[in-house]
């Protein structure tokens, strides 16, 4: 069985393809060499985790709470705008995930940053910041 971050990522993926903005150009990795023609894109990745046993016990659940950012990018005229469009698209497609099939307790959007640009001419990038809350078994060493 995958890591639940890994199974999250996925998740939040298959919620996101095939929006109109970006269509199939969604990609769970933090850096992906985006081009012109590949854009308006998106980045799904998992930067923070905290966790904590829900309960005491030798086979105790663990609950954990992690910051699923969804970065948008687009470039050209108007990429605000379309950076607004994808964040409707986004936002709609999250929320109507059912929790991401019932994977996470909680999903809700947490922070955007929209002064985050790469300095690579007319381009912007705008990461949205999802916060989750997941609960369940976990018998991994190190947790």
């Amino acid at each position: 069985m995958a890591h639940i971050r890994t199974q999250v990522r996925d998740a939040v993926e298959a919620a996101l393809k095939g929006l109109p903005s970006t269509g199939d150009r969604c990609f769970v990795t933090r850096t992906y060499p985006l081009e012109h023609k590949r854009l308006p894109a998106l980045l799904v990745y998992v930067l923070d985790e905290q966790s904590q046993p829900a309960e005491m016990g030798a086979d105790r659940d663990i609950e954990r709470q992690m910051t699923v950012t969804v970065e948008a990018t687009a470039d050209g005229k108007g990429f605000d705008d379309e950076l607004d469009q994808i964040a409707v698209e986004v936002e709609t497609a999250l929320a109507g995930s059912g929790g991401l099939s019932g994977l996470v307790k909680e999903l809700y959007l947490q922070s955007t940053n929209l002064d985050h640009g790469n300095g690579q001419g007319p381009r912007r990038e705008a990461p949205r910041d999802f916060d989750t809350s997941v609960y369940g078994a976990c018998h991994c060493p190190g947790d």
